[in-house]
């Protein structure tokens, strides 16, 4: 079977820096939540010839009156909490297509490099929603700009705008020294398995605190790591240890757990009642996963130990690091692997669906870092998806959460320039949430599914001997547009 593919994502300079707009607006909307900045844009398009509007109120329903051919959304330029952010450039987006608007702009300041700027990360989703919004609304252009904006210097940070605006990239950058730059898969990586397997001592023995880290491919991506290094793991997960019911065959069907507890009801004189034969048939096999889970790592060798904690709830997390401290030791690298899906079109999406994808994949990483007082860590890794670099029908949401980690990790690693951070921006298992349906759907566009076992090995092999500037990953095929 051949490697999984795997490529860095990384800056590169356009071949032509254009120093005057091209784009074909005559009138363009910008959006009033950076008043000065939208001043000083709106300035520089005048003395172009561009017809300018500033408005505050394009996601109301007077929204439909703004008539300018091209949008600039300034949201993400401010401060606030990342799904609200997010979630408000999502309405402006969506009131202004349904006004008839062509072109969209979408500004955030991750340092106009995609690497750091004042939120750290945390507010640079918005390359996820352009590329998703690119295959969604296909008569539409949607681009996500990165501007590093001084505050000295509006009238400056607008020219440097404006000469981003006139690229033809879909998502580029322009920084301070007005350089532009685009983002690019790089070359496939020369894995660390076809060099030399990593040492079974390094690194050295630590804690490793695993988000998700119990049940589906980051179960299996931390036996892997458990079989390369002494490490003590510590597993949260929402889910409880349930025991398994003791007159109940073991099974992982659920189809067929749910069978064999209706009929137990049914034998016993009972009206089995449909929602809770499936809330106890997940549970029992969510307690299954758990204990089969930490099997396989005693059977590596290493200690494990499982709490349950939902990490969207900041006390919850803060208390179960208090006891893996208490119980482990002080914890030394992290995986965030948690994350789930709420998939809807762009045009359907609830407020509701955002914030359970953001408070797992965003939130959830906020409160572990917050609990682990920001302090630098030996190792961290993120799972994000390649939905974020590629886009995904359905999954705008999940593809700018997933934005947000791989910013967040760039952040870091220029933060904690003495660790080893990396953002796996995954393509589809063959495992976990792709069932046979969603497994078809890969299939007809030529995306292959990474196996488990090779996928799990990958990822152990580049957090234990990846070369530490490949931050941003990209693993498994390419996907087709």
């Amino acid at each position: 079977m051949p490697a999984v593919e795997i490529r860095a994502v990384e800056l590169y300079e356009p071949p032509e820096r254009p120093t005057a707009r091209t784009a074909a607006a005559a009138s363009v909307a910008i959006t009033a939540e950076h008043p000065l900045l939208a001043a000083s844009i709106a300035s520089a398009l005048r003395a172009n010839g561009v017809e300018v509007q500033v408005t505050d109120a394009l996601a109301a329903p007077s929204g439909a009156s703004v008539t300018a051919e091209e949008l600039v959304v300034t949201v993400a330029l401010g401060d606030g909490d990342p799904g609200e952010v997010h979630w408000r450039v999502l309405e402006h987006a969506r009131a202004f297509r349904t006004a008839g608007g062509r072109s969209l702009i979408l500004l955030q300041d991750t340092g106009g490099n995609f690497t750091g700027g004042p939120s750290r990360g945390w507010l640079g989703g918005l390359a996820g929603l352009a590329r998703t919004a690119a295959l969604e609304w296909p008569e539409t252009s949607v681009r996500c700009i990165d501007v590093a904006v001084d505050a000295d210097d509006l009238a400056g940070t607008a020219r440097r705008l404006l000469t981003a605006i006139a690229s033809a990239h879909p998502v580029v950058g322009v920084d301070r020294s007005g350089r532009v730059r685009a983002v690019r898969a790089g070359e496939p990586l020369v894995q660390p398995s076809q060099r030399s397997r990593p040492a079974r001592s390094s690194p050295q023995p630590g804690v490793w605190l695993v988000s998700g880290g119990a049940r589906g491919v980051t179960a299996a991506c931390t036996e892997a790591l458990a079989r390369w290094t002494p490490a003590r793991f510590a597993l949260l997960g929402r889910s409880r240890a349930t025991d398994w019911p003791s007159d109940i065959a073991s099974t992982d069907d659920i189809r067929e757990l749910r069978r064999r507890l209706a009929g137990r009801a049914s034998a016993a004189g009972e009206r089995p009642v449909p929602s809770d034969i499936d809330r106890d048939a997940r549970q029992a096999l969510a307690g299954q996963e758990i204990r089969d889970a930490l099997g396989k790592l005693e059977a590596a060798g290493v200690s494990a130990r499982y709490y349950p904690c939902d990490i969207r709830d900041r006390e919850q997390v803060h208390g179960a690091i208090a006891r893996i401290r208490d119980e482990l030791g002080q914890v030394t690298a992290l995986v965030h692997g948690a994350g789930v899906l709420d998939d809807s079109l762009l045009v359907d999406k609830t407020r509701a669906q955002l914030d359970r994808v953001f408070d797992t994949k965003v939130g959830g990483l906020q409160n572990l870092l917050a609990a682990l007082d920001d302090a630098p860590l030996s190792h961290l890794a993120l799972f994000s998806s390649a939905a974020a670099f590629h886009g995904n029908v359905g999954q705008g949401d999940y593809a700018m959460a997933n934005e947000i980690l791989n910013r967040v990790a760039q952040s870091l690693q220029r933060r904690w320039s003495g660790s080893v951070v990396k953002s796996f921006n995954w393509g589809p298992w063959d495992s976990g949430m792709v069932d046979p349906t969603l497994a078809r759907y890969f299939e007809e566009r030529g995306i292959s599914l990474i196996p488990v076992r090779e996928g799990a090995a990958l990822f152990a092999e580049q957090m234990l001997r990846g070369d530490r500037d490949g931050v941003e990953l990209l693993v498994g095929a390419p996907w087709a547009r």
